[in-house]
């Protein structure tokens, strides 16, 4: 017997599948920490897009050009 699957499997997949987006950010800001050239924005947004969840090109825009602001 086949079964479709439901919205909590949806939503379990949803978890797993942000836990994956989230470790896959996290050694991607490691990597941009580790350039000497972008220690300093790293951290910044690494802040940005995990912690506060921002996505937006305006909070990314501030985070990688501090100065123009």
């Amino acid at each position: 017997m086949e079964t479709s699957p439901t919205q909590d499997d949806a939503k379990e997949c949803g978890a797993k599948t942000a836990t994956v987006s989230e470790n896959i950010l996290k050694q991607f800001f490691d990597e941009l920490a580790k350039d000497e050239s972008l220690s300093e924005i790293a951290p910044i947004l690494r802040k940005t897009v995990l912690d506060d969840g921002v996505f937006s090109e305006p909070a990314i825009r501030a985070a990688l050009f501090p100065e123009a602001s």
